[in-house]
C-alpha cells in the first residue's frame, strides 16, 4: 500500500464550534467523551434496519457470504488510559499503533505479536505515522516529528517555531516530506539533512488531510473543502467544495476522489449519509453514493475493482463498489461503547485495522494466513543467543583456541602498563553547592536536601582554573532571587521571574517587602492568567483612565470595567503590600469572547511556556480596549456598534518614517500599499470573511505591485478595536486643539472612556472608477507598527510605480494616549530594531556609516564584481560585493554590547505630532523641554508613559514586565513627595530605574511588546475627581438575586434607622469552596513542600449586627453563585452543599459575587469595624482591601507571640462554654461566636491587660496538656476553674 495513504484524525487539536445539542455527532475522536454519545448512534438496529438483533453479552457472528471476519481484538500498550489515535501498516509485515498518550507500539504478522514499544512524546498524541522503507517509521505530534528505527531507537526529532497544532504529513519522495496543520504554514522538510527547505502559505484554516496523485497534491481542511495543489509550486489549482459543514475524510484511487463529511443545517453539523465523488480528469463532481451509516473514515480497497471501505464512529463499516449502488451488507466492530478513532487498510487489502477510544486494536481479515504487503521486506527479528560451550575445569582435551582470548607465551600484553602510568591520582572533590547545604536536614547522621537541578545526575563537571567560593548568602529564606543564580546568565536579577515559595502558612510568612521598597502595590502571580499584570499596571497609572473606571459601576455581573475599578481602588489603598487581581481574572475567564480569542490560558499552558506572550499581551490589550469601550459607552452607542461587523472594516495605513530608518518612497496614498497592509493585518488578527476573500482575489491582479509596495520605512498601522468602523492609523496624532477647554473637548466625545483617551479619528474616502465617492469616519485606539525589509534585496528594489488613487485617508483628531503594538514576531522585524542600534552605535563611535565595508546595510552601487569579493577591506569600494544577508547582520551586531548601560537608545522619550491637512508630521521633542508658550492648536506633545517587555527565559516561556513613568500625582498620594520617576514592575517586585532602561531593549532576552505615549499635562483636559459610585442602596438591592421565587430568608435586612455608621461593630465570616486542588511534593527527608496552594472561591458571606436591639442577628447572608467548576465543596469545613450554589436547585439567598462585594465595599468605605476569626484570609479570598484599624481578629486577640494560633472551636469551648462546629461549619454561627469572644475579651480587659495575658497563658498551658482536644469529661472537670478566672 502507498505509504501516504495513512488514516488520521483531521480534527485533533482543532476547535470546531457547533451547537451543544449536536455534540454527540461531532467527529473529533480526541475530544468526544464516549459517555456523551447518543445511544441511538450506537444501537446497530437503529443505524441499520437490516442488521441482526444484538443482545447483551452476545458477540457478533459473521454473516453468510461476508468477506472479512474479526481475527483479533486486543488492548494496546497504555490502552487503559488512552485511545488509539493512529494506525499504519508498514512496508514490512508490521502494524504500527500510536495512542493519545504519545506511545507507539508495533505488531508483527496477522497474529499481532508485539514487536517494539516505546514512548514517542511525553504527553502529546500521535496524529499520523508513515513508514520510510529502509530508515524506519515517522511519527507526528502537534509540535514535533520523530524518525525512529523499527527497533525503537530515535534517529532524529524535528521541532520548529511553526510546528504547532500540526495535523498531517505526506512523503513526497524518499528525501522529502510535507507537514501541515491547522494553520497557514506547510513545511517542506529535507529528510536527509533534517532542515526546512521552504515554507508554503496555504489558505486558512490550513491542512487537515494530505493525499497525493501523479499530478497534484490534495489537501482537505475543516471547512469542508479539498484543494488541489501543484506539487512543484504548491499553488492552488482547483478547489472542490465538498461539504458545507466540515470534512471528515477523503481518499483517491486513480482519477476518482471520494469524500465524506458533515453539512451545516440550521446552524448545526449533521453527518452526510452519502459520499461525494469527483472525477479528477474533468474536474467535476459525479453522482453521490448514498449510505445507510454515518461515514467517518473511508479507504479504497482496490482488489479486483474500485471498492471502498466506509467506517462510522460507532464501529459499523461497509465494503461497497465506488461506482455501483449502495450495499446493504454491513460489518460490526465490537468496540463496546467506544468510538472508532483510527482506521487503515493493508496494501494487499486482506486486512482492515481499527482503533477505538477504549484502547483496543481490532483486526479484520479474509482468513488467518494473510500478508500485509504483496512484496514485503524482511523484518529484522531479534538475533538468537548462541549458547557458549561449557569447559570443565579438569578437561585437558579442549583446544586452547576455545578460550576467548589467548595469552602470549612470552612477553607482555599491551595492557601491562608500567607502574608509573598506573598510579592513582585523586581529584579534589568539588565543593558542595551552598543551596544544598542551606536546605539540608540531618536525620540519623545523614543529610537530606532537595536536588537543585543545576547539574546532571551522577555527572560532576571539572573545569580548569580555580572557582570562586565567595558567594553572598541571602537572609530571606524563601527568596528565590539569590538562590541557585547562574553566574553566566545574561538576564539581570531584577528582570527575572520571581516565584512564590509556599510554607505551611501559605503566603502569610512570605516577605513581599523584600522585593518592593516603594509604597506602590504589586500584583501576585499564584492565580491563572496573570500574564496581564504588566498591562494592568500600565492602565492603572493612566490617571484619566483610572478615575473613569473608579467612578464606573453598572449592573452587569461580569463587567471588566467594574472589576478594574475595584482593583484600582485596592491599588490606591495599599501601601507597599501586594494585591491580587483574582476577581478581575475570574470575570475575564468567564467571558466567552476572551476564551474564543485564545486569551484564557490553562495553568499547564502558562507553566509549560508554549505561549507567545508578546503576541498574547497585544491581543489582550486590543480585547480590553474593545471591552471597556462597550461597557462604558451609552446603551444607544452599543446597539449601533453591534450592527456593524467588525471583521469586515479593517482600513488602510498612513505611513511615517522614523528618524533612523531609511527614507521611504514618497507616495502618500497608494491603493496598492493599502491592499498590502490590509491583507497583512487581516491575516494576522482577524478571521476570514466573504468580504476579505473578494478583496484578496481582486488584489491578485496587482500582485507584483503588492510585493514592491513594502517600502524601506517603519510604517505604522492602527487596529480598529472600539468604534463601529475600525481603521488603521499611523503613529502620529490628529487635529485636536489643546487650547480648547476641558468642557468643550468633553462635549465632542461620545461618552466612552476608551474613545476619550485612546480615540483616533480618521476619514476614509473611497473613489470608484465611475467617479462616485464614498466617505466614512472611523475611530481607532491602537497602532500596529510595520517594519520595512532592510535586507539587500529589500533596499535595491527601486521606486514603486505609482498607480491611480482609489482610496485615501485623512486624520481628524489625535488621541491623548498613543498605544503602539510593536509586533516583533519574525526575524525580519527584529532585524530592523537591531539595525537602529547599530546605526546609533556607529554614529557615536564616529564610523563612516556610508562606506561599503562598514555599513550594516549592503548597498550595490554597480554591477561589476569586486575581485576581492567579501575579503575586500577598501573603504568606499565602488565595485559590487556579494554579502551573505543572513550573516552580515549577525557579525556586525556581535560587535555591539547591548547590555552596556552606556549604549544609545533610539526610542524617543518625547514626540511632537503636527497635523496638517489630514497628514502627520512626527518629530522628536525631549520630554524635559518645556512646552512653548504659544501652543499650536494642530500640534500635540507626548511623553513616554511606559513600555511592556517580554523577558525570555530558557527554562520556560518567560514572563512580561513593564517600565512605567510615575508622575507627581501618584507620588504625592503614595510617597508624599513631588517627583517623577521610572519604575520596573515585575509582578510584585517593584524597583526604581533610570529612564534609559525603559527603552533599552536587549533583543536576545528582552523584546518590546507595547509602547505607550501620553499627552503632556493630560490632567488639564479631564476631570480627575473620584466619586464613589457605591451607595447604601446596595444593602437592600434585590435585583441581583438569581432565585427570587425560591429563596429562603435567613437574615434580617437593615432598616433605615439601623444604617451603618463609622465605628459600628460588624461580625463577619465567609465560607469557601475549592476550584483547584493543592499541588505538593514529598521531599527526600519525608517533609511535604507546597508547590501551588488550592484555588479558593468565596461561596457564602455573613455579616451580623454588633450593637442595637438585634445584636447578633445577621443582616447579610449571601450565597455566591459560581460559574466555574468546583472540585471540592469542603462541606465538612464550609457547610456548603452542591445544591446550595446551583441556580436551578438552591433555595438559599443566591446572588452574584459582584453584588455581595459591593455590600462589603460599602461597609469598608463607611468605616465600620469588622470582628471575626481569621479575617485576613477571608478578605484575601474576597479580594478586598480593609484597613488594619477596621479589623479585629479573634485569632490575634487570644494569641501569644511565637505560639500557635488557636481555633475558633477551642476558644468557644474554653471561654464561652459552647460547642460549635460539631458536624459542619456555619458562617452565621462562626460570626456570632467571634463577636461573643470579642465581647468576652472586652470584659476581661476591664481588669487590666496583665489579667488578660495571664488568662491566655493559662489557656495555652491547658491546651498543650490536653493536646488541644475537646472532651465532655475535661469540660466538667475544668468548669469551676474556667468560671473562676473568667
Amino acid at each position: 500500500m502507498d505509504y501516504n495513504q495513512i488514516p488520521m484524525n483531521p480534527y485533533a487539536g482543532a476547535e470546531i464550534q457547533v451547537d451543544a445539542s449536536q455534540a454527540p455527532r461531532m467527529i473529533d475522536p480526541n475530544m468526544i467523551d464516549p459517555n456523551m454519545i447518543d445511544p441511538t448512534m450506537i444501537d446497530p438496529t437503529l443505524m441499520n434496519p437490516y442488521a441482526p438483533p444484538m443482545f447483551p453479552g452476545a458477540e457478533a457472528a459473521p454473516l453468510p457470504n461476508q468477506e472479512y471476519k474479526q481475527l483479533h481484538s486486543l488492548m494496546v500498550d497504555g490502552g487503559d488510559r488512552f485511545g488509539v489515535s493512529c494506525l499504519c501498516f508498514d512496508t514490512q509485515e508490521l502494524l504500527w499503533m500510536g495512542n493519545q498518550g504519545g506511545h507507539v507500539t508495533s505488531y508483527y504478522g496477522p497474529s499481532l505479536q508485539k514487536y517494539t514499544s516505546f514512548q514517542m512524546h511525553q504527553n502529546e498524541d500521535v496524529r499520523q505515522m508513515a513508514p520510510l522503507k529502509d530508515r524506519g517509521i515517522l511519527s507526528l505530534t502537534q509540535s514535533s516529528l520523530r524518525l525512529s528505527v523499527r527497533r525503537g531507537t530515535s534517529q532524529f526529532t524535528f521541532q520548529s517555531p511553526d510546528m504547532h497544532d500540526m495535523q498531517c504529513m505526506l512523503v513526497t519522495s524518499p528525501t522529502s516530506l510535507l507537514i501541515g496543520g491547522h494553520h497557514t504554514k506547510v513545511i517542506d522538510l529535507d529528510l536527509t539533512t533534517v532542515t526546512e527547505r521552504q515554507k508554503f502559505e496555504v489558505p486558512d484554516p490550513g491542512c487537515a488531510i494530505l493525499r497525493t496523485t501523479s499530478k497534484c497534491i490534495c489537501a482537505g481542511d475543516t471547512s469542508g473543502k479539498v484543494t488541489l495543489y501543484d506539487p512543484n509550486t504548491m499553488k492552488a489549482e482547483h478547489v472542490f467544495d465538498a461539504h458545507s459543514g466540515t470534512l471528515s475524510d477523503f481518499d483517491i484511487h486513480g482519477n476518482l476522489l471520494v469524500t465524506c463529511g458533515f453539512s451545516s443545517r440550521v446552524g448545526n453539523l449533521t453527518p452526510d449519509r452519502y459520499l461525494k465523488m469527483y472525477d479528477l480528469r474533468m474536474m467535476r463532481s459525479m453522482s453521490p453514493l448514498q449510505l445507510i451509516i454515518d461515514p467517518t473514515f473511508l479507504r479504497f480497497v482496490p482488489t479486483y475493482s474500485s471498492r471502498l471501505a466506509v467506517v462510522s464512529q460507532v464501529g459499523q463499516f461497509q465494503v461497497i463498489e465506488a461506482t455501483g449502488t449502495a450495499s446493504l451488507n454491513m460489518y460490526q466492530v465490537q468496540c463496546h461503547n467506544s468510538i472508532i478513532m483510527s482506521f487503515d487498510v493493508a496494501a494487499t487489502c486482506q486486512a482492515l485495522a481499527f482503533g477505538d477510544s477504549g484502547g483496543y486494536l481490532h483486526l479484520f481479515a479474509t482468513d488467518e494466513n494473510i500478508q500485509f504487503n504483496p512484496f514485503h521486506e524482511d523484518t529484522d527479528l531479534a538475533d538468537p543467543v548462541e549458547p557458549s560451550q561449557n569447559i570443565h575445569i579438569h578437561d585437558f582435551s579442549t583446544p586452547y583456541a576455545m578460550v576467548p582470548m589467548s595469552y602470549p607465551g612470552t612477553g607482555k600484553l599491551l595492557s601491562d602498563w608500567p607502574e608509573y602510568l598506573c598510579e592513582k591520582v585523586y581529584r579534589k572533590p568539588k565543593q558542595i553547592d551552598s543551596e544544598i547545604l542551606r536546605t539540608m536536614k540531618v536525620y540519623h547522621n545523614v543529610g537530606y536536601a532537595p536536588n537543585p537541578g543545576k547539574e546532571r545526575r551522577n555527572q560532576i563537571p571539572y573545569t580548569k582554573g580555580t572557582e570562586g567560593t565567595a558567594k553572598g548568602k541571602s537572609n530571606i529564606p524563601e527568596s528565590p532571587l539569590g538562590r541557585g543564580d547562574d553566574p553566566f546568565m545574561a538576564i539581570p536579577k531584577r528582570f527575572r521571574k520571581v516565584d512564590l515559595k509556599y510554607s505551611k502558612l501559605g503566603l502569610e510568612d512570605f516577605d513581599f517587602r523584600h522585593y518592593n521598597k516603594t509604597h506602590f502595590a504589586g500584583l501576585e502571580i499564584h492565580i491563572p492568567n496573570v500574564y496581564c499584570n504588566s498591562m494592568l499596571q500600565i492602565f492603572y497609572f493612566i490617571e484619566p483612565l483610572r478615575v473613569k473606571l473608579l467612578n464606573h459601576l453598572c449592573d452587569r455581573e461580569f463587567c471588566l470595567s467594574c472589576e478594574l475599578g475595584f482593583l484600582f481602588h485596592m491599588l490606591d489603598k495599599q501601601k507597599g503590600q501586594t494585591s491580587q487581581a483574582s476577581n478581575f481574572l475570574r470575570a475575564f475567564r468567564t467571558l466567552p469572547e476572551a476564551a474564543a480569542l485564545g486569551l484564557v490560558l490553562a495553568e499547564n499552558e502558562e507553566v509549560a511556556g508554549r505561549t507567545n506572550l508578546g503576541r498574547l499581551i497585544q491581543s489582550w490589550q486590543r480585547f480590553m480596549h474593545q471591552q471597556i469601550h462597550s461597557e462604558t459607552s451609552p446603551r444607544p452607542m452599543i446597539e449601533n456598534k453591534l450592527e456593524v461587523p467588525e471583521v469586515e472594516k479593517e482600513e488602510t495605513v498612513v505611513e511615517g518614517a522614523t528618524a533612523e530608518a531609511p527614507p521611504p518612497v514618497e507616495e502618500p496614498e497608494k491603493p496598492v500599499e493599502e491592499k498590502v497592509e490590509k491583507e497583512k493585518e487581516v491575516k494576522k488578527e482577524e478571521p476570514k470573511s466573504s468580504k476579505s476573500k473578494k478583496k484578496k482575489k481582486k488584489g491578485k491582479k496587482d500582485k507584483k505591485e503588492d510585493k514592491e509596495a513594502k517600502k524601506a520605512a517603519a510604517t505604522e498601522t492602527t487596529q480598529g478595536s472600539v468604534t463601529e468602523q475600525p481603521a488603521e492609523k499611523p503613529e502620529g496624532e490628529g487635529t485636536e486643539t489643546p487650547v480648547e477647554s476641558p468642557r468643550e473637548e468633553k462635549e465632542k466625545k461620545d461618552g466612552s472612556v476608551v474613545n476619550d483617551i485612546f480615540g483616533l479619528d480618521t476619514v476614509t474616502t473611497l473613489r470608484c472608477r465611475c467617479g462616485q465617492e464614498n466617505t466614512r469616519q472611523n475611530t481607532t485606539t491602537l497602532v500596529n507598527l510595520n517594519y520595512p525589509d532592510c535586507s539587500g534585496q529589500g533596499l535595491n528594489k527601486g521606486p514603486v510605480p505609482k498607480s491611480g488613487k482609489q482610496q485615501s485617508k485623512e486624520v481628524l483628531t489625535l488621541p491623548d494616549v498613543l498605544a503602539l503594538n510593536c509586533q516583533l514576531e519574525n526575524p525580519r522585524d527584529l532585524e530592523f530594531w537591531k539595525i537602529q542600534l547599530m546605526l546609533l552605535k556607529q554614529k557615536d563611535e564616529g564610523e563612516n556609516s556610508s562606506s561599503t565595508s562598514s555599513s550594516p546595510i549592503p548597498l550595490q552601487s554597480t554591477t561589476v564584481m569586486c575581485r576581492y569579493g567579501r575579503k575586500c577591506t577598501k573603504k568606499g569600494c565602488r565595485f559590487r560585493h556579494e554579502q551573505d544577508n543572513s550573516s552580515w547582520l549577525q557579525d556586525d551586531i556581535m560587535k555591539i554590547h547591548t547590555d552596556d548601560e552606556n549604549d544609545p537608545v533610539w526610542i524617543p522619550f518625547g514626540l511632537q505630532v503636527k497635523l496638517e491637512n489630514g497628514k502627520l508630521k512626527i518629530e522628536e521633542f525631549p520630554d524635559d523641554e518645556p512646552l512653548p508658550d504659544d501652543l499650536d492648536p494642530n500640534t500635540k506633545y507626548y511623553e513616554l508613559h511606559g513600555t511592556v517587555s517580554h523577558i525570555k527565559d530558557s527554562k520556560g516561556g518567560g514572563h512580561l514586565v513593564s517600565h512605567i513613568k510615575v508622575g507627581e500625582t501618584f507620588h504625592q498620594r503614595k510617597e508624599g513627595v513631588t517627583t517623577t520617576q521610572f519604575y520596573l514592575f515585575n509582578d510584585f517586585s517593584i524597583s526604581d530605574v533610570e529612564k534609559e532602561e525603559a527603552v533599552r531593549f536587549n533583543l536576545e532576552w528582552r523584546v518590546p511588546c507595547t509602547l505607550y505615549f501620553i499627552r503632556r499635562n493630560i490632567k488639564q483636559f479631564y476631570d480627575i475627581t473620584v466619586v464613589n459610585p457605591i451607595t447604601s442602596t446596595v444593602l437592600t438591592d434585590e435585583s441581583t438575586l438569581i432565585n427570587p421565587k425560591r429563596r429562603k430568608m435567613t437574615f434580617l435586612p437593615f432598616t433605615d434607622e439601623e444604617s451603618p455608621k463609622e465605628g459600628d461593630i460588624i461580625g463577619l465570616d465567609a465560607e469557601f469552596v475549592s476550584l483547584n486542588q493543592e499541588e505538593s511534593e514529598l521531599r527526600s527527608d519525608g517533609t511535604r513542600s507546597t508547590l501551588r496552594p488550592s484555588h479558593m472561591s468565596v461561596a457564602r458571606i455573613t455579616c451580623i449586627r454588633g450593637q442595637g436591639e438585634n445584636l447578633g442577628e445577621p443582616f447579610i447572608d449571601d450565597y455566591i453563585c459560581s460559574h466555574e467548576q468546583v472540585v471540592d465543596y469542603l462541606t465538612q469545613y464550609s457547610g456548603i452543599k452542591p445544591g446550595d450554589l446551583d441556580p436551578t436547585l438552591s433555595n438559599r439567598h443566591l446572588t452574584t459575587l459582584k453584588a455581595t462585594y459591593q455590600k462589603i465595599r460599602y461597609l469598608v468605605d463607611t468605616g465600620v469595624i469588622f470582628v471575626g476569626h481569621g479575617l485576613k484570609k477571608d478578605f484575601r479570598v474576597i479580594n478586598i482591601h480593609v484597613p488594619r484599624d477596621q479589623i479585629i481578629d479573634t485569632v490575634e486577640l487570644f494569641h501569644l507571640p511565637r505560639q500557635r494560633m488557636i481555633s475558633l472551636k477551642f476558644l468557644a469551648w474554653y471561654f464561652l462554654k459552647i460547642n460549635i462546629q460539631s458536624i459542619t461549619h456555619d458562617s452565621v454561627e462562626d460570626a456570632r461566636t467571634a463577636l461573643q469572644l470579642y465581647l468576652k475579651y472586652q470584659e476581661m480587659s476591664k481588669e487590666g491587660m496583665d489579667k488578660v495575658r495571664k488568662v491566655i497563658k493559662e489557656m495555652y498551658e491547658f491546651g498543650r496538656k490536653n493536646q488541644w482536644k475537646i472532651s465532655e469529661g475535661i469540660e466538667e472537670a475544668t468548669d469551676d476553674n474556667a468560671i473562676a478566672f473568667l
